[in-house]
């Protein structure tokens, strides 16, 4: 299967991605309305709804209320205009104002689009909250957040603030990467093992429900059981990464939920927190030490290799029923 790139540029193409989610999604509700004869272009269902539910409503007052541009508003009124689905009238009480309404046959139009609008409306909701996704709520949140300040804004902070650390050798990228503690697992620190896995897990992945018990209840399904869990502390930036070890009974461990938060990506803490929790392995009973993963994880597995982990096929046939999205299992082999 080929890969998608824009799930490797992450974040940086948000905009590409949502332009691409939108067009599709306007290529669906246009089959939608093919199949049921409506005759309408899916651009034209927010104005449609608008005067619907407001009777009247001028070009500017609809512009604003859709958060289009008043070109963009007019073009759209004068295509449904001339489909006779709309009358737009100059306002009795101000010459200058242009007033929208449903005309006879858009009320029509709308009375037999109604339920289709419904099955569309309880389609997007599944889709919004299919795999315990609540994405119209993030979605709200989202464009709160760019209201409050623009991506031109943040990303000039960001500029200025990586411009200012090349420049003036304020912070020594060997410090930051030495900067290092380990901690072993606490309750109070429960809830960053939940955070900074599902962050890296669902950037690739859907969250399994093997993932949801062990990320949420770590006490119970790791520590209670004889495993064990670290967390890798930064002085500056707190709590970034954290790593698991598994009981699997027998003197079996997995090696499982390496995790560290994007803004520590650079500083090697990944590495470094593998090497503590392989050197900590080596004080328990262990006979077996392996990790399940995925052949997207390309860096991480680059990692494992270089620090003694080796393909097993047998740990494959043996553990990698465990997730969907394992298709890579290793053994450690090192000294």
């Amino acid at each position: 299967m080929q890969k998608d790139f824009l799930n490797e540029l992450g974040e940086l193409a948000l905009g590409s991605r949502l332009k691409r989610v939108s067009e599709r999604m306007m290529a669906d509700a246009a089959e939608v309305y093919a199949h049921f004869d409506m005759n309408i272009q899916p651009k034209w269902f927010t104005l449609l709804a608008l005067l619907d539910r407001k009777k009247q409503v001028s070009v500017v007052e609809a512009a604003n209320l859709l958060g289009l541009t008043q070109p963009a508003l007019s073009q759209f009124s004068r295509q449904l205009e001339s489909k006779k689905l709309i009358n737009i009238k100059l306002d009795t009480k101000d010459s200058r104002k242009r007033v929208l309404t449903l005309s006879a046959l858009g009320h029509q139009k709308v009375s037999e689009m109604r339920p289709v609008w419904a099955a569309v409306d309880k389609a997007a909701k599944d889709l919004c909250h299919e795999f315990e996704n609540h994405f119209y709520d993030a979605l709200k949140t989202f464009e709160k957040a760019l209201d409050k300040r623009s991506l031109l804004e943040r990303s000039k902070d960001h500029f200025e603030q990586s411009k200012t650390l090349q420049d003036t050798n304020v912070v020594d990228i060997t410090m930051l990467e030495n900067n290092l503690t380990f901690l072993e697992f606490e309750p109070k620190l429960a809830p960053f093992f939940e955070q900074i896995n599902s962050q890296w897990i669902e950037s690739m992945f859907v969250l399994e429900d093997v993932d949801k018990q062990v990320l949420r209840y770590p006490q119970e399904n790791i520590v209670d059981k004889g495993g064990k869990v670290w967390f890798a502390e930064h002085s500056q930036l707190g709590i970034v990464g954290t790593c698991a070890l598994l009981n699997k009974g027998d003197g079996a461990f997995e090696l499982t939920k390496m995790g560290v938060l994007e803004d520590a990506r650079g500083l090697k803490v990944g590495e470094k927190l593998l090497q503590h929790v392989i050197a900590q392995a080596k004080s328990l009973p262990v006979d077996c030490l392996f990790l399940l993963t995925n052949a997207k994880c390309e860096a991480a597995i680059h990692l494992y290799e270089k620090n003694g982990f080796k393909h097993d096929k047998q740990i494959m046939e043996k553990y990698g029923k465990s997730y969907q999205r394992c298709d890579v299992a290793m053994r450690f082999d090192g000294a």
